[in-house]
């Protein structure tokens, strides 16, 4: 069994344009992220017999699995990006490439809404590996692709590791 990640398109979607900014200006960019446009690319599928794909239902991923896979999607509510917006400082204003930041080390670090994120993730892979109905394709995020992968190889899996996911590229993980 292989199974294929693979990070949706790129986003075209410039970061805001002034120094600084509120937590509500930061809320509305990843609001306006969330409906935006992707770079379509080809994708090289050759690397397995995608028997099944689960896709993320966000916009970005749903418009890459359209142009990617044309056969049956299982969309997986799992597969969303993790959301820590909420556990952010609301009163701050500061550069946009902060904010990005506080975002990754909140994404990192234990809370309810990570600990959640994980225990859904982990719970959806173990379903799929029993399931085990050949190669399977998943279509999602970077920061969901990054702990699938480490979910992969705590399961025995091996293939290509990443930090940060390339877009248009399927990383691969087979248990021998």
């Amino acid at each position: 069994m292989k199974i294929g990640l693979l990070r949706h398109f790129k986003v075209k979607l410039k970061f805001p344009g002034k120094v600084l900014v509120t937590y509500d200006e930061v809320f509305n960019w990843y609001e306006k992220y969330g409906t935006a446009d992707i770079e379509v690319k080809h994708v090289d599928l050759s690397g397995g017999d995608w028997k099944k794909c689960y896709a993320s239902p966000l916009f970005r991923a749903k418009k890459t699995t359209e142009a990617v896979y044309k056969k049956e999607v299982s969309v997986i509510n799992e597969l969303k990006e993790l959301d820590v917006l909420p556990l952010l400082n609301k009163k701050r204003r500061m550069p946009f490439i902060f904010w990005g930041l506080m975002l990754k080390i909140k994404s990192t670090q234990r809370n309810y809404i990570t600990d959640e994120f994980e225990s859904k993730i982990s719970a959806f892979l173990d379903q799929m590996l029993k399931d085990n109905s050949g190669d399977v394709l998943i279509i999602s995020h970077g920061f969901v692709m990054t702990f699938i992968q480490k979910e992969l190889k705590k399961k025995g899996f091996k293939g290509a590791s990443f930090l940060v996911p390339n877009y248009n590229r399927i990383y691969i993980y087979e248990k021998k």
